[in-house]
């Protein structure tokens, strides 16, 4: 499965810190191959109307593969848009990736911080994120305790990222979550590691 562009325009999903055009764009195919394996394992159909958030989107990649696997999703990303893994990250560029892969109707972006941004709980099915957290320090741990507020039930989350401390930060998630699955990374890099978390402890 590969996201198809439109006009023979190609989307910038721009360069990761420290890496280069080509490094960046074989990390992203592989990200997308370790998600879209996991959402085959989530108890959603690909034709299911999911509400998804893609946390610290940047110029929007996982925010289209989201799109392109659950085709009738619609999807938030959120983000800055001035610090984080991506060089020249902006808004504008983030919209023009989705209008080219034809994904502007079902995907928006918008300007939002992940600890002032008021997202009720029960408004989303799933969220994602990829390559965010490790960059947060350790106020990631205080967002862990934001995602568990605005997860509900039925909710999911999909975390994938550089640098798990798996006695801090797994400690942390296992304390917020009744569900914390590791799955493979399929050798996107040594250190990269994806998790799925659900539910809230109660």
């Amino acid at each position: 499965m590969r996201i198809q562009a439109r006009k023979n325009q190609q989307p910038d999903f721009g360069t990761y810190h420290h890496s280069t055009p080509r490094s960046s764009e074989k990390t992203r195919e592989k990200v997308k191959i370790v998600f879209t394996k996991v959402f085959g394992d989530l108890p959603f159909s690909r034709d299911d109307r999911l509400k998804i958030l893609d946390v610290g989107c940047g110029l929007g990649f996982l925010s289209c593969v989201c799109a392109e696997y659950y085709q009738n999703a619609k999807v938030t990303g959120f983000d800055t848009f001035e610090h984080g893994s991506l060089k020249d990250s902006s808004l504008a560029k983030a919209k023009n990736n989705a209008k080219i892969l034809g994904f502007q109707e079902r995907v928006r972006f918008q300007k939002g911080d992940l600890f002032s941004s008021d997202y009720s709980k029960g408004k989303f099915d799933l969220f994602v994120s990829s390559l965010v957290f490790h960059n947060l320090g350790r106020k990631r741990f205080d967002a862990y305790e934001r995602l568990a507020y605005w997860i509900m039930s039925k909710s999911y989350i999909v975390l994938g990222d550089l640098f798990f401390d798996y006695k801090l930060d797994l400690r942390r998630l296992a304390g917020l979550f009744d569900t914390v699955e590791k799955k493979p990374s399929f050798n996107i890099c040594r250190q990269y590691k994806l998790l799925i978390l659900s539910e809230q402890k109660k």
